[in-house]
């Protein structure tokens, strides 16, 4: 993994080591190799633009998709990378491997959390990578950051979301938010795809869509929480039941 304070520097050094996919595969919807949690998004896989991952907790199951996204992005060419701004380091590199990731194509920033923002916006606007992952509850204003202003800070998030999704308009990059269900927030943002995760049960992964940019909600469902190529023997849902109420 490659980790940088100062982004424009590495990615000038890194040149042409990157490539990001080209014409039309750049604005086909990404599948993550997942056929329980494809089957359950609306256009078969993670949309090109913003998508929110909402979780109420770091073990709640974002991580796991985002992981997955980061390997399905790399799986579109040998020289295809991906990014995870990283500002508080907890990402764990042999979870990393274990998912299938190749560390040597994905960049690793850790930002200090005054400048998660700036950053995230340089590295997708850099145009070099299939999928770049934010930890947006690092970013000052967030929802629940108490150094945020309590007029203001929703909508200075906001803003950000705008310049990641025109950041990510001419190379069609999938950029991923990682958040936290559980705080609260007046508005919902403008991203094309908001997931709503949570583990009923140490096997079973419930996804709900909360938004879609073309109005396709759906109930929650209930999927295997792993890929099947990452399942051990014998796993499989607690419940039988292939839908949650929700």
């Amino acid at each position: 993994m490659a980790a940088a304070h100062d982004v424009e520097a590495l990615l000038s050094q890194l040149g042409s080591k990157l490539r990001f996919a080209k014409d039309d595969e750049g604005s086909r919807p990404l599948p993550l190799d997942w056929a329980e949690l494809d089957a359950a998004l609306p256009d078969g896989g993670l949309p090109r633009g913003v998508v929110e991952l909402a979780a109420p907790g770091a073990l709640a199951g974002a991580t796991s998709v985002a992981l997955a996204a980061v390997r399905a992005g790399q799986a579109r060419g040998c020289a295809a990378w991906c990014a995870w701004i990283d500002p508080e380091g907890t990402l764990h590199a042999p979870g990393v491997v274990a998912a299938g990731v190749d560390p040597a194509r994905m960049l690793v920033v850790r930002a200090p959390r005054g400048l998660v923002a700036n950053v995230a916006v340089k590295v997708v606007g850099s145009g070099a990578f299939e999928v770049v992952v934010v930890d947006v509850d690092a970013i000052r204003g967030a929802p629940g950051d108490a150094r945020s202003d309590a007029k203001g800070g929703g909508a200075r998030v906001e803003v950000i979301v705008r310049k990641l999704a025109l950041a990510a308009e001419p190379s069609g990059a999938t950029v991923l938010l990682l958040t936290d269900s559980t705080r609260p927030r007046a508005a919902q943002w403008p991203v094309a795809l908001r997931l709503e995760l949570a583990r009923p049960d140490a096997r079973t992964l419930a996804v709900h869509v909360a938004k879609d940019r073309r109005g396709r909600v759906g109930m929650t469902r209930a999927i295997p929480f792993l890929p099947e190529s990452a399942r051990p023997s014998g796993f499989g849902l607690e419940h039988p039941a292939s839908a949650l109420a929700g």
